[in-house]
């Protein structure tokens, strides 16, 4: 995996090669901490594969972007149909297969690294990757399966994850960085399975500076989206296949989700009507933001999949639904228009009475592209009753280069698809099904 990021908490191991205890150096010591090394960034690196996948499709089949490719089975995402039988979510690589093989992955590196007695400190990197690799199959899928066992509802797979999690704290041994991803994890896996209490308990943990980041190298190779760069980056105005809904963004503007204004471009149609839409660029959650900016997303843009502000924004939806110990309305509201100031450029306070729908706004403008979306509006529709779905005439058919609406509605249409299922391969071949 080209995953380029320092593996956290091994440094300590590097006084073995100061000049004052060369001599003291094996081989074999060498070649265990180049081991232990593989096996940390196998887990990670397992992790950023299914996250690339999921986070760019998530996002296709949720209100934050539409999508349209020439592999038609792709847009199945987007079409809300997606089906548990044959590509792109089963028997072909993608989907299904890579999620699963995420968490397989950290699980088997926190035992490889057990047998191998490695520092704590890899087996809790490792664990941090099986916990959000647990939490991935739980945010996307209607019934999550381990190794072959029975079907899941979410909120068991969940409470696998925090225990995961929770093992990581321990190993971590005060590492702040692991400690705090951690936790991110845990708060977030509490708040989606609406255990509000818990969710603040623990995001009240996270250091409000904290991020981590899914890492990309830029690739001149096409195929390298696999393992390389950044999924997003593929949009490209000779492949535009990802973009902003004109029917949303026609009148809207926000700094953290920039894109070219002037007038919607034409994407690939799998259908007679022409498909139009807002080409987007480099977003907040995504390395290299700057307000307004109008850089297109680059192969190698890191992607901030978990942080203080995620930690913030949990307290705060918490709170509003009755959670002890987080934030008062008052300090909620503060918090929203400081959001709303990042995404304006100048103070821009909210003056409705909707918090929570603000909130939600917030939320999604903080986060755009980055793997949230479709697990918030799963948790929005399932425990609050508000849905926010993609319904009717999808999106972008039909409409001008002022994004303006066809006089006539395509006849085009949303399923209903509100989880991604258990591959049909899976269920052919488990006996609990």
């Amino acid at each position: 995996m080209a995953v380029v990021s320092c593996l956290v908490g091994l440094a300590a191991c590097g006084n073995l090669l100061d000049v004052e205890t060369r001599g003291l150096i094996t081989e074999g010591q060498i070649k265990q901490q180049k081991l232990i090394g593989a096996v940390v960034a196998a887990a990670e690196g397992s992790y950023h594969v299914a996250f690339n996948w999921v986070a760019h499709s998530g996002a296709a089949a949720s209100d934050e972007m539409i999508f349209s490719h020439p592999w038609t089975p792709w847009n199945t995402y987007d079409e809300r149909t997606l089906s548990a039988e044959g590509c792109p979510h089963d028997n072909c690589g993608f989907g299904y297969d890579w999620m699963q093989q995420a968490r397989v992955t950290g699980v088997r590196s926190v035992q490889q690294l057990e047998a191998m007695q490695a520092p704590d400190s890899a087996i809790a990197h490792a664990l941090v990757y099986a916990g959000f690799s647990t939490v991935m199959l739980a945010d996307y899928l209607c019934q999550v399966v381990f190794n072959g066992g029975p079907p899941l509802d979410p909120p068991q797979a969940y409470d696998s994850a925090i225990a995961i999690f929770q093992e990581a704290v321990q190993r971590a041994g005060g590492d702040a960085y692991l400690t705090s991803l951690a936790n991110v994890g845990i708060a977030r896996s509490y708040l989606n399975k609406n255990d509000l209490n818990h969710a603040v308990e623990y995001a009240l943990k996270v250091d409000a500076t904290f991020t981590a980041w899914v890492k990309f190298v830029d690739s001149d190779n096409f195929g390298d989206w696999v393992n390389k760069y950044n999924l997003f980056h593929r949009s490209t105005a000779l492949e535009f296949t990802s973009a902003l809904d004109p029917a949303e963004w026609r009148t809207k503007r926000d700094l953290r989700v920039p894109f070219l204004t002037d007038s919607t471009e034409g994407m690939f149609s799998p259908h007679p009507e022409a498909r139009r839409a807002y080409f987007p660029y480099t977003p907040s959650s995504f390395e290299g933001w700057t307000p307004g900016n109008r850089d297109t997303i680059a192969g190698g843009a890191d992607v901030r999949f978990a942080s203080g502000l995620e930690a913030q924004y949990i307290i705060a939806e918490a709170s509003l639904y009755g959670a002890t110990g987080g934030w008062t309305s008052a300090q909620v509201l503060n918090f929203i228009d400081a959001r709303r100031a990042v995404g304006a450029g100048a103070p821009s306070p909210y003056t409705g009475s909707d918090l929570a729908g603000e909130l939600r706004e917030q939320r999604k403008m903080d986060f755009y592209f980055a793997g949230y979306r479709l697990p918030d509006i799963i948790r929005y529709k399932k425990y609050h009753g508000i849905d926010l779905w993609p319904t009717g005439v999808i999106g972008g058919y039909g409409v001008d280069r002022d994004g303006n609406p066809p006089a006539t509605a395509p006849q085009w249409r949303y399923g209903t698809r509100e989880c991604w299922p258990v591959a049909q391969s899976e269920v052919n071949t488990n006996p609990n099904f």
